[in-house]
């Protein structure tokens, strides 16, 4: 393997002058390993091993991209990146996803609709498109460790699939 130099880093560095904004999602940083619970449309719960989500600092360090790599409940293997970083001129989050699998980008947050919010140790995404909100929970148990849900609502909030989605991680790196 060749010898990294300083352009070349495994996660990237902050910053100095990077919005204290990005704080809330520094603990992406690194290489997480997990498992997941995913509920079927038909009400069953597929588990599932194998998660693996890597976060860095881009953009100078001025943003975050994470990716994660997980199983699809059919068989085959999902990959999404989210892109995070706080636009300081308009005092607002813009949080991009990419799902490489299925050839789309998702506007989460941005200055006209949805939020980034903490609660506690957790940070709340919600996204809103039309009559669909997602909300998507990062509660942070420990250093090592954090466990990532998603809720839907289709009816514009009147309702909400609660737990959609549920992976725990676990820090390796």
């Amino acid at each position: 393997m060749a010898q990294q130099g300083p352009a070349i880093t495994t996660y990237g560095d902050r910053h100095e002058a990077a919005p204290a904004e990005l704080d809330l999602f520094s603990f992406l940083i690194g290489k997480w390993e997990g498992s997941g619970k995913t509920r079927l449309a038909d009400g069953t719960i597929a588990e599932y091993d194998g998660l693996s989500w890597i976060g860095r600092y881009v953009l100078d360090g001025m943003a975050i991209i994470d990716e994660l790599h997980a199983p699809l409940p059919g068989g085959g293997r999902g990959l999404g990146m989210t892109l995070r970083y706080f636009d300081m001129d308009n005092d607002a989050w813009v949080v991009e996803f990419l799902n490489v699998s299925n050839s789309f980008i998702r506007r989460q947050v941005n200055e006209r609709s949805g939020a980034v919010e903490k609660d506690g140790s957790t940070v709340v995404v919600t996204s809103v498109s039309d009559k669909s909100i997602s909300r998507e929970f990062y509660r942070v148990i420990d250093d090592d460790r954090f466990v990532y849900t998603i809720d839907l609502s289709n009816d514009g909030g009147e309702t909400w699939n609660k737990g959609s989605i549920e992976f725990t991680m676990n820090r390796v790196e």
